[in-house]
């Protein structure tokens, strides 16, 4: 609906140009939102009834509904201008300063509406535009000049620049010079005729429908999509009414957008051959634009831009990822803004179009290279081929400048392959009196101990603890307290390489233990997880942050990925991929065996050391005691049941009758152990088997494992369980991870659990046979893959005396079994105790 005005205006048709240039600038900044709403109220109802105009001022008068009629007196100095008004209101002042600009705005517009040349949209006058406010000298007062009798064309010059297409107006004079239409210096519109100054309005107005805004004696057309179609079509009616002129990069902006191609080519860094700069080459129709467009090409907001010498271009959304990409690594802190090599490998989609430059083509080419033939490292017969496999490209990434994660299932070995690359470079003749060093959580430590003095026997073994560092110590393993209790010792060593076993512990940034890590110095590192990149993304993040800073850019921009992009987790994994090397047992089950077992050595925790002890010189005096006085039958039966309390402290102290639950003050080192592998297992979806002959730890475990994962899929299968064949049909059935909880005694026979993929002996029995016939009802026909399990062994308690005894002397072991099943033998029965607990 049209509005229409009826407000008497008083004014001098020489000073239109003058009031046009005022309202063509944003003069509603100065303006709240309130008052620019209720001035347009005002303007839209008419309420302005007089509106006069002079050389620096307009007066405005209304008429309100409430009958009164207020005044608005708006005056300019130069650009700037002041209003006041006969209302003590400050909103109705600036109310009415607002409707009388409109009001000015409609003037301007019907002065031109009688030009048959002009479509004048009323509805522009009261469109609110955002533009930039003009420096202060863009719309100066004229200059009075010498009188000027004739002039014939208003000439325009059209140019490309790159904030966009700029016109300036000139007056062509009968003698061939020019004089500005706008701006210092211009001729002024008193000087003018009619039709001049009209046509001068004309343009005005032409140009702001055309979006041109007016800066500093010129017209910008800065909205770079919309110049095409005005030079192709708007342009020619402008032809009818002035004389155009354009530079000769005018027309190329014409073409619309030109796509520019990226070339870039990475270039090692002179002096320093573990890093690399990149030299971007940006083309458009295989012709070269200099490298220093790259910064406008790709920077600040939206992607078209103008280069006056080609035109409107364009650089794809993924190149300007990936530049942005490959910037980031060099703002990431790195020495002298150069970046190191392995940010070449892990650049997402570009990287592949990457050109190399000299010595990075032989890096990469050699990096990709297959495996060396035969065995160069010198590596262990015991290895399998995959785990050759797993230290072969650990040491290849270490050679080429980059540190890797080993993150295969468990099960696989992660700790052998790192023991394999620890005795490599010791080996090695570069290796001096290097130290390397592995954190891991307490209740690993005994297993790391264990492999070392099982597989490398001659690595000088120490552990880290509050007594401070073993200076002997070749391999330092240290707990992730214990690191972060002596930082600043362990900060003043250089290690060779140093290891983060279940590298998740870090995954806090803030915490002192991630703290702690992030200050190992080492030449080399290793991060060891069996957890899947799919389950925990920001765990990965943390670990590359320690592995390799920079590579998966700042947390913050990680979490908004993360949150933001439906494809993150396939992101994250081709970013780090050529870093991660995770092996399941499905991919490598040609080399396995149908069962592997595993003995998982338990650290104890201090009470229940403590009470072991007490029970073993316990055992020992009656030890004794027997051997002196072999008529005292009740010592034997004394000490087998000092045996089983002695098997049961190693397992939690919390089963020791005069204990009980509620009188331990922690779990036990076992329960530990199981209730982290346990939870990794289950969010992996396998299925895990746990298998006790006492109901009572059982119910410990289950305790804990439910704090861990909830009671969802977790059965049990003990003496007391009436309906067998419901929990095995349950574990069997289940979709995704699964754990079942079984008693040697019932668990021993009658029933088949082959969905189980991992088994774990809680307190392995002294009698294989009978760990053999609780892993058969696993690993029987039906089963379709390997079957792992692990013998959870306290470490230095009699359980751990069994095993070494079984794996020595499997004979005497046989013997010694015998003889503890027959205690007539008084002689056989004290020397088979005496092997176990002395």
């Amino acid at each position: 609906m049209d509005i229409t005005h009826s407000a008497k205006r008083v004014y001098k048709h020489s000073q239109l140009g003058l009031w046009l240039r005022r309202v063509e600038r944003d003069w509603e900044r100065p303006f709240k939102s309130a008052e620019l709403e209720y001035g347009r109220h005002l303007y839209k109802t008419c309420a302005i009834r007089t509106l006069e105009l002079n050389e620096n001022e307009a007066i405005i008068c209304a008429r309100m509904e409430d009958g009164s009629e207020p005044y608005c007196v708006i005056d300019f100095e130069g650009d700037r201008f002041v209003y006041r008004s006969s209302d003590e209101s400050s909103l109705l002042t600036a109310a009415l300063t607002v409707a009388g600009m409109y009001e000015i705005s409609e003037l301007v517009g019907d002065v031109l509406g009688s030009d048959e040349f002009i479509d004048y949209d009323e509805s522009s006058s009261n469109k609110v535009q955002e533009i930039e406010t003009p420096p202060a000298e863009a719309h100066s007062l004229p200059v009075e000049d010498e009188p000027v009798e004739i002039f014939k064309t208003l000439s325009l010059t059209f140019s490309s620049r790159r904030k966009g297409l700029i016109f300036t107006a000139n007056w062509e004079l009968p003698d061939g010079k020019t004089r500005r239409a706008f701006g210092g210096n211009c001729i002024p519109v008193s000087k003018l005729k009619p039709e001049e100054c009209e046509n001068l309005i004309r343009l005005a107005t032409l140009a702001r429908k055309a979006s041109f805004k007016y800066e500093a004696d010129s017209y910008v057309l800065s909205d770079i999509s919309k110049i095409p179609g005005f030079l192709k079509v708007g342009l020619d009616k402008w032809r009818e009414f002035f004389k155009i002129r354009k530079d000769a990069n005018v027309d190329m902006l014409s073409y619309g957008e030109r796509k520019v191609e990226l070339r870039p080519v990475a270039r090692p860094v002179r002096g320093d051959s573990a890093d690399f700069d990149v030299k971007w080459t940006p083309c458009i129709d295989g012709e070269e634009i200099d490298e220093s467009e790259m910064s406008k090409l790709v920077g600040g907001v939206g992607s078209l831009r103008i280069i006056p010498e080609f035109g409107i271009v364009r650089v794809s959304a993924s190149d300007t990822a990936f530049v942005r990409e490959v910037e980031r690594g060099r703002d990431f802190g790195f020495k002298e803004g150069k970046i190191p090599r392995y940010m070449l490998l892990a650049l997402s989609d570009g990287g592949a179009r990457m050109g190399l430059a000299g010595e990075l083509k032989k890096w990469m080419k050699s990096l990709s290279e297959p495996g060396r033939q035969g065995n160069p490292l010198g590596l262990p017969q015991f290895l399998r081929k995959y785990q050759v496999c797993g230290v072969e490209w650990a040491v290849r990434l270490f050679e080429h400048d980059c540190n890797a994660m080993i993150a295969d299932e468990m099960g696989l070995g992660k700790t052998l392959q790192t023991l394999s690359i620890i005795d490599y470079y010791l080996r090695s003749k570069s290796s001096g009196e290097k130290k390397f060093l592995v954190v891991c959580p307490a209740s690993v430590i005994p297993v790391w101990i264990s492999e070392v003095k099982k597989f490398f026997p001659a690595i000088k073994c120490g552990v880290l603890t509050s007594k401070g560092i073993d200076a002997n110590a070749r391999l330092l393993i240290a707990s992730y307290t214990q690191l972060r209790r002596n930082k600043s010792e362990i900060d003043k060593i250089k290690f060779e390489l140093a290891v983060l076993d279940e590298a998740q512990f870090i995954k806090n940034p803030d915490a002192k233990t991630t703290v702690a890590c992030m200050g190992i110095n080492a030449a080399r590192k290793i991060a060891l997880t069996g957890t899947p990149v799919e389950n925990r993304l920001l765990d990965m993040w943390t670990a590359f942050r320690w592995l390799m800073p920079g590579l998966m850019g700042t947390r913050k921009a990680f979490e908004e990925m993360i949150a933001s992009k439906p494809d993150a987790v396939a992101q994250v994994r081709r970013q780090i991929s050529p870093f991660v090397l995770r092996r399941l047992k499905t991919e490598v089950a040609s080399e396995l065996p149908e069962k592997i077992y595993i003995d998982l050595m338990c650290p104890m925790t201090d009470f229940q050391a403590s009470e072991y002890q007490k029970l073993l010189s316990k055992a020992r005096e009656e030890l004794r005691d027997a051997a002196q006085d072999a008529s005292l039958q009740r010592n034997r039966f004394t000490i087998l049941s000092l045996l089983t309390r002695l098997r049961q402290a190693a397992c939690d102290a919390a089963l020791l009758p005069w204990i009980g639950a509620g009188g331990a003050p922690e779990t036990g080192g076992k329960i530990s152990v199981l209730s982290d592998r346990a939870e990794e297992l289950y969010q992996g979806g396998k299925k895990v088997l746990v298998f006790s002959q006492f109901t009572k730890f059982l119910d410990l475990i289950k305790s804990n494992l439910i704090q861990k994962i909830g009671a969802g899929n977790i059965y049990e299968l003990t003496g007391s369980t009436r309906d067998r064949a419901s929990p095995v049909e349950a574990f069997q059935s289940a979709k995704g991870g699964a754990l079942m909880l079984v008693s040697l005694r019932a668990g021993g026979t009658g029933i088949t659990l082959t969905s189980a993929d991992y088994v774990f002996m809680a307190d392995p029995w002294w009698n294989p046979a009978v760990e053999e016939q609780a892993v058969d009802r696993v690993h029987r026909i039906g089963r379709k893959g390997d079957v792992f399990i692990y013998r959870m062994i306290a470490q230095d308690t009699v359980e751990d005396r069994v095993r070494r005894l079984q794996s020595q002397k499997k004979k005497l072991f046989n013997d010694l079994l015998g003889g503890l099943k027959d205690v007539s033998n008084q002689t056989k029965f004290l020397e088979a105790i005496s092997d176990i607990i002395c």
